[in-house]
C-alpha cells in the first residue's frame, strides 16, 4: 500500500511540473456552452411557429439538429455517456417540434384543391396581379371569385412541396421525413389510402413511432373515426408519456367531439398534464379554446 501512495505521490508530481492548467476533466467545454447555438436556433424557431411562420419555423429547427449532430460528432467519448442525455433529449424534442408543425399545417390544410398541373393556374394569378388578359383570350378575364386567387397559391405551393418530397424519396426511399411529409400531403387531399399505407409501413419499421402515431390520429380525425383517434391517441401517451403532443392532440379531440362542460374539462386536463408532466410549451390557440 505504501507503494502505491509514493507511486501516485510521484505522478501527481511529476504530472504538475508540465500540466498547469488543471485536469483535462476541468477543461473540457461545459456542456451549456456547447449547445448554446444550439438553444438559440431552438428559440428561434419557437418565435416563429408563435407567429405562424411554419416553413421558418421548422427551417431552424432543422437547423438545430444539424448543430446538435456536431456537437456530439466532436465529442464522441461525452455523447456515450449520461452527460449527453440532454441532447438527445433536445433532438427528441426538435424532431417532435417539427414534427407537430407540419401535422398541424396539414389539418389546417386538408381541404386543399388537389391539382396535378398547375401551370394553367399560375398563369391565370399572374395575369390577374398583372391586370393582363389570361393567355389565350381576346376578352378580359373574368373577375376572379372569392379566395379563388388563394386556392391557385395554395395548389402551387402544394406542387412543390409534393416535388421536393419526391426528390428525397428518389435520393432514398426510405427517407423518414420525406415519408412523413408525403403522408402529411396525401391527407390534406384526403387520398386516406394512400396515407394510411405510408403510416403503417413507418409503424411496421418502428412500433410506437411518436409521429407515426400522431399522424395517424389526425388522419382518423380528418376521416371522422373519433373512436379509432382517441384510441390512437391513448396509445401514443402510454408509449411516449414524457412528450406533450399527444396530451395535446387528445384535448383537441375532446374539444371538438365532446360538446359541452364535461368534454371541454376533460380536454383541460389532458392540456395541464402535457404542460405539467410532460412540460410542454403554452398554446396560446389551445388555451383560447379551453376558456
Amino acid at each position: 500500500m505504501a507503494f502505491i501512495i509514493c507511486v501516485l505521490a510521484a505522478a501527481q508530481s511529476a504530472r504538475a511540473a508540465w500540466w498547469p492548467f488543471g485536469s483535462d476533466e476541468e477543461e473540457k467545454p461545459r456542456l451549456s456552452t456547447l449547445m448554446e447555438p444550439a438553444s438559440v436556433m431552438i428559440d428561434t424557431a419557437s418565435d416563429y411557429a408563435d407567429e405562424g411562420k411554419v416553413a421558418e419555423a421548422v427551417a431552424e429547427y432543422r437547423k438545430a439538429l444539424a448543430e446538435l449532430d456536431r456537437v456530439e460528432a466532436e465529442n464522441p467519448e461525452r455523447a456515450a455517456t449520461s452527460e449527453f442525455a440532454t441532447v438527445r433529449n433536445k433532438r427528441a424534442y426538435v424532431s417532435a417540434a417539427i414534427d407537430s408543425l407540419l401535422m398541424a399545417e396539414a389539418r389546417q390544410n386538408a381541404k386543399a384543391v388537389a391539382v396535378s398541373d398547375t401551370r394553367a393556374l399560375e398563369a391565370k394569378l399572374a395575369a390577374e396581379k398583372a391586370g393582363e388578359k389570361a393567355p389565350g383570350t381576346t376578352a378580359s378575364p373574368a373577375k376572379p371569385k372569392p379566395g379563388e386567387s388563394s386556392r391557385v397559391r395554395e395548389t402551387a405551393a402544394r406542387q412543390a412541396r409534393m416535388d421536393a418530397l419526391h426528390k428525397a424519396l428518389a435520393a432514398n426511399p426510405k427517407d423518414r421525413r420525406a415519408r412523413i411529409g408525403l403522408a402529411m400531403e396525401d391527407i390534406r387531399a384526403q387520398e386516406f389510402d394512400s396515407a394510411l399505407l405510408t403510416i403503417d409501413e413507418l409503424l411496421q419499421e418502428t412500433p410506437n413511432d411518436a409521429a407515426a402515431l400522431n399522424l395517424r390520429a389526425a388522419l382518423e380525425m380528418e376521416k371522422g373515426d373519433t373512436v379509432a383517434a382517441e384510441k390512437t391517441l391513448t396509445q401514443t401517451i402510454q408509449s411516449h408519456p414524457r412528450s406533450h403532443y399527444g396530451y395535446y392532440n387528445m384535448a383537441r379531440l375532446f374539444l371538438k367531439t365532446r360538446p359541452g362542460e364535461d368534454g371541454r374539462e376533460s380536454a383541460r386536463r389532458y392540456y395541464e398534464t402535457g404542460r405539467e408532466y410532460a412540460n410542454g410549451p403554452e398554446d396560446k390557440n389551445l388555451e383560447a379554446e379551453l376558456e
